[in-house]
């Protein structure tokens, strides 16, 4: 009884595998006689070249595509929009990575460098928001704005932060400096004034 249930279940599994087999013998067995049937002197006297490419000789087609922080700050720095269209897209970048690393929330992000360490990958998670070479980065790895100044990061506890440029002097704490705060107000020159 045992036996005859056995080779009931069994039955259908081995039909189904040697069906599977017969067809894809059947397939490959379609492409080996197009390829073989052409001779040597047959290639000579028609003129045909028969070049096999390998796929590992063959460029693999790879398409890069753009990290996170790239797509945020695709309009950065752009003269065409107004420099406060920077600061926003800068907070943006601290607020989307933030919440994406979770164990960055607790490292304390105050000093430019910290940031610009995040975004290029130096974090916990080895997560890359951006490369090396970004035009929101200068030579030394900081992160700049427009003007190429550095951006001065205010930590205000709470994961709240201000982000100040230096504007178009180039000098931190004077009347043209634009500061975007942790609400999202922009404030222009040094504060309290």
């Amino acid at each position: 009884m045992k036996r005859s249930v056995l080779i009931l279940i069994f039955l259908p599994f081995l039909l189904v595998v040697v069906f599977l087999f017969s067809k894809m013998r059947w397939k490959f067995s379609k492409l080996g006689p197009a390829i073989s049937q052409i001779t040597t002197s047959e290639a000579v006297q028609t003129n045909i070249t028969v070049t096999a490419i390998s796929p590992s000789a063959s460029a693999p087609m790879t398409t890069t595509t753009p990290l996170l922080g790239e797509t945020i700050l695709r309009d950065y720095a752009n003269t065409n929009l107004p420099p406060e269209n920077d600061l926003t897209l800068m907070s943006r970048l601290m607020e989307n990575s933030l919440l994406l690393l979770k164990s960055a929330a607790n490292r304390p992000l105050s000093a430019n460098e910290d940031w610009a360490d995040l975004f290029r990958g130096r974090n916990g998670a080895h997560e890359e928001f951006l490369p090396a070479k970004h035009i929101a980065f200068n030579s030394e790895g900081q992160l700049i704005d427009r003007w190429a100044t550095p951006l001065f990061f205010h930590a205000l506890g709470g994961g709240r932060y201000e982000i100040r440029s230096a504007g178009p002097d180039k000098k931190l704490w004077t009347s043209d400096d634009l500061e975007r705060g942790y609400d999202g107000r922009f404030r222009r020159g040094v504060p309290g004034n």
